[in-house]
């Protein structure tokens, strides 16, 4: 395994993750935690974090953004 190939894997925390992607969000808005978990896992595979975490991350962004939460995760 060459050295360059973890070099270039992204680092960051669920919660800056999270963040640039409800930044484009209005007040009022309405978070789908299942799209958002899905997001993560998807673009950001390197997340070690549990599904409620990640859930716990995104309520916490959403009342700081004055967005309204879904909780349809177990759909």
């Amino acid at each position: 395994m060459s050295i360059a190939r973890w070099a270039i894997r992204p680092v960051g925390t669920a919660k800056a993750f999270l963040a640039e992607e409800l930044r484009s969000a209005r007040y009022g808005d309405i978070v789908s935690v299942k799209a958002a978990i899905e997001a993560a896992r998807r673009d950001a595979p390197y997340l070690q974090d549990t599904d409620d975490e990640l859930m716990e991350t995104i309520v916490d962004l959403a009342r700081e953004l004055g967005l309204a939460v879904l909780f349809d995760s177990r759909d």
